[in-house]
């Protein structure tokens, strides 16, 4: 054995023990989520898995012939595990059956995949066939734990704890592993967006090198094949290439002009301000209305004169309008499982507050203590972190536009929308949970969040879901 095939198998072996429990053990848990919450019970899971069985049987351009058997199947099998109310039934005429909202708006990326899988077991029941495409959602969500251990590996290379506390508290969140193992594109999105922030770490930290590149424009690229949500990372992205490719701080004499280049120049770019009606209104400009009739269908047009003009809708008013969206989001994210009607309970909600609050704090105080004993590309990667957070709150909270009367009603995002970014919330919250204590302490303080992420994940399988779903 040549000496450098024994240096390869030397640095391999530990990442292949740590692969060797982290895959089963993830394995596991996404698969108890997986069988123990009945068919149907995720975010519209009968309308994806819908258009991806009409995908598998005919193809996206002749979808509407096989689509009413399809539908009738499901819907016939939403009655027999009792998704409806008590005492009621689907009303079935002779057109095609309602299963929920529609997702032909999206790309057909996951669900193209979701249909390779039902060709080979569209003969079995839908349940089953259900359940084969929930097997599918799992095995992203093994991939998006093992991509999540390696960021941590790449940007932690001195803490071998944390490269492991911080993908295993994201395996034990129950609200994220119940949405990783349904049928939802969400899936395909939040693996995406993991692979490019891998992309990005290896950019800070090496430069610009293919492996980096490469992972994070592919990452990004499927992502946002995926669902649009994905297009809120393209800051993140840029901002790396950004960074891979100026190794050194910026002069402060820059700062200002990039300041303002990003905080008005880009805006400029994108937005007019006209007076129209006797009021001054933000409008996209041409090419951003064209990229949105195309691609992101946000009614970006509506969407700026609702959240520039107040006096339009009468729940416009910002005290009555974003603590309720900040309240559900939040709560959404750390308690509600299932359409949202699981929920954790109160003492979790409350816990969560005040870990969240304490991290906070932790991290002004940590944030001055390691403003220059971390070398530059780990601040960076910090501060990509912080930045991604306030991107994916900036996008759910804006989800809630337009307001009534542009539409005729609004939707209160949850908190998956912002789970493409779960992992920089879970580093931010332990990297400020640990500025609570002291140095010596501070590995011993992680590993207090991950025994509580893991009562919390037992506690959600073994108690919470079997007393909602099967009375035990």
């Amino acid at each position: 054995m040549s000496n450098s095939t024994a240096s390869v198998q030397t640095r391999l072996w530990p990442a292949l023990k740590i692969v060797s429990w982290m895959v089963p053990l993830a394995l596991l848990h996404g698969l108890i989520f997986l069988l123990i919450v009945p068919p149907w019970q995720h975010y519209d899971e009968p309308s994806h898995l819908s258009y991806a069985a009409q995908i598998a049987a005919e193809g996206r351009e002749s979808l509407v012939p096989q689509s009413r058997l399809i539908n009738l199947a499901i819907v016939d099998s939403m009655y027999r595990y009792n998704f409806y109310p008590p005492g009621e039934v689907p009303v079935i005429g002779s057109g095609t059956p309602s299963v929920g909202y529609g997702q032909w708006i999206y790309l057909p990326l996951y669900y193209g995949m979701v249909a390779e899988l039902l060709d080979f077991v569209q003969h079995l029941p839908v349940e089953q066939q259900l359940y084969a495409a929930r097997g599918l959602s799992l095995c992203f969500y093994v991939l998006t734990i093992l991509v999540a251990w390696r960021v941590a590996v790449v940007m932690l290379p001195e803490q071998p704890q944390l490269q492991l506390v911080l993908p295993l508290l994201l395996l034990f969140m129950p609200t994220f592993v119940d949405i990783m193992t349904a049928v939802n594109n969400d899936v395909l999105v939040n693996f995406g967006v993991m692979v490019m922030f891998l992309g990005s770490a290896l950019l800070i930290r090496d430069g610009l090198r293919p492996t980096g590149l490469a992972l994070a424009l592919l990452g990004l690229a499927v992502g946002i094949l995926a669902k649009r949500t994905a297009v809120t990372a393209l800051p993140i992205l840029a901002l790396a290439l950004f960074w891979s490719v100026r190794r050194r701080p910026l002069p402060r004499a820059l700062l200002l002009p990039g300041m303002l280049l990003g905080g008005v120049g880009l805006p400029a770019a994108a937005l007019r301000l006209e007076y129209v009606e006797g009021v001054w209104q933000l409008l996209p400009r041409d090419w951003l209305m064209t990229l949105d009739q195309n691609y992101t269908s946000l009614f970006i047009d509506l969407l700026l004169r609702s959240v520039t003009d107040w006096k339009l809708s009468e729940f416009s008013d910002p005290l009555f309008l974003y603590p309720l969206v900040f309240r559900t989001v939040f709560e959404s994210f750390w308690a509600h499982l299932a359409w949202g009607n699981v929920v954790l309970g109160t003492p979790t909600l409350i816990t969560m507050l005040l870990i969240a609050v304490a991290s906070l704090i932790g991290l002004l105080i940590r944030g001055w203590q390691d403003r220059r004993r971390l070398p530059l590309w780990q601040r960076r990667f910090i501060w990509l972190l912080f930045i991604s957070v306030c991107l994916a709150w900036i996008a759910a909270i804006l989800r809630v536009h337009p307001l009534p009367p542009l539409v005729s009603w609004f939707y209160v995002p949850r908190g998956r929308y912002i789970f493409w970014a779960l992992l920089p919330h879970l580093w931010l919250l332990v990297w400020g949970w640990q500025g609570l204590f002291p140095a010596r302490w501070r590995p011993q303080s992680a590993l207090l969040l991950l025994g509580g992420a893991i009562v919390l994940s037992t506690y959600t399988w073994a108690v919470v879901l079997p007393r909602f779903y099967y009375g035990a």
